[in-house]
């Protein structure tokens, strides 16, 4: 039954009625229903007597003997414990982390609404928001980061520029309401603490990267290692207070990464060898643990895979033999790798079939993971967790997998992964591949089987449907 139900048919009643009608009900005695809850029966007394509060583990081992599902009387313990007079958080913060372990947001916005009858609550709220942000329960988290900032009266607070950071964090993995919480977080980025910019510089940077803005990458990656590089002039590695996610080579090495990125995914891939050379051997960066040396010999990998990605980009087809050998030792680069090869093979025309049946398996499992009907859930979803990590590359992979087939005049074929990148794209909310993929389609449609049409057309209408329902709310459109 749905919540908001529920507390209609039984906001009428109190927590201590319903208890008195569950046990006349069952014919039973307190002393039973006792031994049944695991309450101790004189404190069950004084509950029902009125003179002694519920705790909220008491409160659930009563629901659950009274056999009903867990929070039932949520509602009603907000009314009762919480209205009334002035929470204190001994009582009130665990109660809101119940609520987000077993998703009632509702009454966690209940509470809210009397807490912030007094702003001094808010710092409270914060700290709440901090511990359900650790136990992973991001949308409850989301909902107390929301009223810090709709509450907090000093634009220049530390508490909001977290409170802006911590939505970046919990929406990065959306396309859609990440790049939202991007633009709000901006003006606060260098108002966190230095170890914390350093992690907001990184997440403007791949932010961007996703929607293919080069230019806007280039830029934060330009913060970003000009910013760490100021840290590292002032060793900041020395200061015990400074506790980055990552080491700090990490952040200097990965801003000339995504750089070096920008340029060759541009073509410029003379400029591209350039900033590959400022993160290829950083073994003279101080102040380095183990996982700091670790950092460095996987940003000496990534140079040495871009460096044959470059030569091969550029038409060295000689070089292929070498990336295969790469690719093969480290399997968690094969699909950046297939997509470096398909696209330098449609490029300069020349084929791959024999890179294409070694990785066949690989290929396999992309197209089985993306497979699923559309929309039957979320690709990116609201936990972030939904979508594999190289969902959006899968897609941009079939789209050049087509265009190799068709190549070789293989219409159905190339369809077919057409329609792959297609519904993977979908998924993703990606409308420049999947646009892209719409747009060959038409163009090789004349080689379509009946079958592919048909999905085609399904895609199509399914696209149309969720436009409808979820970007334009379902006005000035026509039913088809």
């Amino acid at each position: 039954m749905d919540k908001g139900v529920i507390r209609h048919l039984i906001s009428t009643t109190t927590i201590r009625a319903e208890m008195e009608d569950h046990i006349k009900r069952e014919g039973g005695t307190l002393q039973q229903f006792s031994e049944l809850s695991g309450v101790n029966v004189g404190t069950l007394s004084g509950i029902l007597n009125g003179n002694r509060p519920i705790a909220l583990g008491q409160l659930d081992r009563i629901t659950m003997a009274m056999g009903l599902s867990e929070g039932y009387f949520y509602d009603l313990y907000v009314d009762e414990c919480f209205i009334p007079t002035a929470p204190h958080w001994r009582r009130l913060r665990p109660f809101l982390l119940r609520c987000a372990e077993i998703d009632r947001l509702d009454c966690i916005e209940q509470v809210l609404g009397r807490l912030l009858e007094d702003l001094k609550q808010v710092g409270g709220i914060f700290e709440t928001a901090e511990l359900m942000l650790e136990q992973g329960w991001k949308e409850a988290a989301a909902v107390l980061y929301e009223v810090v900032i709709e509450s907090e009266r000093s634009n220049h607070s530390e508490r909001l520029a977290m409170s802006y950071y911590r939505l970046f964090q919990i929406y990065q993995s959306d396309r859609l309401k990440g790049f939202k919480a991007a633009l709000q977080f901006l003006p606060y980025c260098y108002r966190l603490p230095e170890a914390l910019t350093l992690d907001g510089l990184l997440m403007l940077t791949e932010v961007y990267a996703v929607r293919f803005n080069w230019a806007e990458v280039e830029n934060y990656a330009d913060e970003l290692s000009q910013f760490t590089w100021k840290l590292y002039e002032r060793k900041i590695w020395k200061d015990q207070d400074f506790k980055p996610v990552r080491p700090l080579v990490f952040y200097y090495g990965t801003a000339y990464l995504y750089k070096s990125g920008t340029y060759e995914l541009r073509g410029m891939f003379e400029e591209s060898r350039k900033w590959i050379a400022k993160y290829a051997d950083l073994s003279w960066f101080e102040g380095m643990d183990e996982a700091g040396l670790e950092e460095v010999r996987q940003l000496q990998m990534f140079a040495e895979a871009n460096y044959l990605c470059v030569d091969i980009k550029c038409g060295q087809s000689s070089k292929i033999p070498e990336y295969v050998t790469f690719l093969e030792a480290h399997p968690d680069e094969v699909v950046e790798g297939l997509i470096t090869l398909i696209e330098s093979a449609n490029r300069h025309q020349f084929f791959i079939d024999d890179v294409l049946t070694k990785f066949s398996n690989e290929i396999e499992q992309y197209r089985i993971t993306g497979k699923d009907n559309f929309f039957t859930r979320r690709a990116i979803g609201e936990d972030g967790t939904k979508v594999p990590p190289y969902f959006f590359r899968y897609s941009v992979f079939f789209q050049n997998f087509a265009l190799y087939n068709f190549r070789k005049d293989l219409y159905e074929e190339g369809l077919k992964y057409i329609l792959y990148s297609m519904n993977m794209s979908m998924k993703l909310s990606s409308k420049d591949i999947m646009v892209n993929s719409m747009a060959l389609f038409e163009m090789y449609r004349r080689y379509a089987s009946e079958t592919q049409c048909n999905e085609y057309y399904e895609l199509c209408r399914r696209v149309w449907d969720y436009e409808k329902e979820n970007v334009m709310g379902g006005f000035g459109y026509a039913y088809v």
